[in-house]
């Protein structure tokens, strides 16, 4: 075509022609050797497509300049502003777009503008923030299955407190290998809020009782959180079980009871101020006194002080190795050994602290007969 045939072709041929002939002339203009007048021509035939009063043609255009990194960028501006069902191929793809125009799409464009802003090849920290706190659920959802979005852990966090009540996202957020212990935790604990209410409103259980029952099932979810848990994830999870009110006696006893101690170690640095380090000389091979100090410091209970001084020497004198299997016998033989060297706590204030230890050692003989079970049918397989 000559010169301006091009442009008055496409001003008067049917619209399903004009969508057709968008991908082969973007396509010349991308790729095509052209002279300067020829890229002159194929730009400004471009840019009244923008304009172009058939919403299929502006798609068919947004489609193929969408995956360009040299597409013109006036008309990338343009299309991103057009129709959501226009502007969609440019959020999901183009690479021309910075991330203050897909921050600025993520508060103000369309639910599916969102979504296509999640789904792209890759998204910075800035944007996956600015979904994490305004993108509607399928937008979430979108980011969350995106292995190419780089989320941090305040991403995680505010789109746990958004939509964590929601049964999918939870899923969602569980899946992804990089979700912080502290959110984990935090989804775990709303969880069992969530459960708490549903079993007392149904009258299936007793206020209290339920409380209990899913309280200590909470704290056990976090103590095994904490024994896959590297140092710096230690540190956070304490920071957001004592910002919580989480980081109790009965949760440090738990941990305590299961060998825990480098979450203990962790805790008590956080509780009392001390470093760490001074923490875990302290466990290892500390005086009554000295612990007795320790455990004052960081806000413990003084009736509590006997069972950890008792865990602690227990700690100390069996053999924790590590293999499979010897979790559970090593926390089971520990809260025995707790349970025989106190049996005779003066009664009243302390009741609760024994009847926790003895539902911690009912609980520990279950886990470890069905493992042993588990580990013979292994063997006899």
């Amino acid at each position: 075509m000559g010169r301006f045939r091009l442009i008055d072709w496409m001003e008067k041929a049917p619209a399903p022609a004009r969508a057709s002939a968008v991908p082969a002339l973007v396509r010349s203009y991308v790729h095509g050797e052209l002279t300067l007048e020829g890229r002159e021509v194929i730009e400004a035939t471009l840019t009244l497509l923008v304009d172009d009063p058939s919403p299929d043609v502006r798609r068919a255009l947004s489609e193929a300049l969408s995956i360009h990194e040299t597409a013109p960028r006036h008309l990338i501006v343009a299309l991103s502003q057009d129709l959501p069902a226009i502007a969609e191929p440019i959020f999901r793809r183009s690479p021309c777009l910075i991330d203050a125009e897909l921050t600025a799409a993520v508060a103000l464009g369309a639910p599916s503008i969102q979504t296509a802003i999640a789904s792209r090849p890759w998204i910075s920290f800035e944007v996956a923030d600015a979904i994490a706190a305004e993108g509607d659920r399928g937008a979430v959802l979108a980011m969350l299955a995106n292995d190419g979005a780089d989320l941090d852990g305040d991403a995680f966090a505010t789109i746990a407190a958004r939509l964590g009540g929601d049964g999918d996202v939870r899923e969602a957020l569980f899946a992804r290998r990089d979700l912080p212990l502290a959110v984990r935790q935090s989804l775990i604990s709303a969880l069992g809020e969530k459960l708490n209410r549903f079993l007392v409103g149904r009258a299936w259980m007793a206020p209290k009782r339920a409380g209990v029952v899913l309280r200590e099932a909470c704290d056990k979810a976090t103590v095994f959180l904490a024994g896959s848990a590297d140092e710096a994830e230690l540190v956070a999870l304490v920071e957001h079980l004592r910002a919580a009110g989480q980081l109790t006696t009965a949760l440090l006893i738990r941990a305590m009871c299961e060998g825990h101690i480098r979450f203990l170690e962790a805790a008590l640095a956080r509780l009392s101020g001390l470093p760490a380090p001074r923490v875990y000389a302290l466990l290892i091979d500390g005086r009554p006194a000295a612990l007795r100090a320790l455990f004052g410091r960081a806000g413990l209970p003084e009736r509590s002080h006997a069972a950890f001084l008792a865990a602690l020497d227990v700690w100390r004198d069996l053999d924790y190795d590590g293999r499979d299997g010897d979790e559970p016998r090593f926390g089971r033989r520990m809260i025995e050994r707790i349970l025989t060297r106190y049996q005779e706590f003066a009664p009243g204030e302390v009741d609760d602290l024994l009847a926790m230890l003895r539902r911690l050692a009912a609980e520990g003989a279950r886990t470890a007969a069905r493992d042993m079970l588990a580990s013979r049918r292994r063997d006899a397989a």
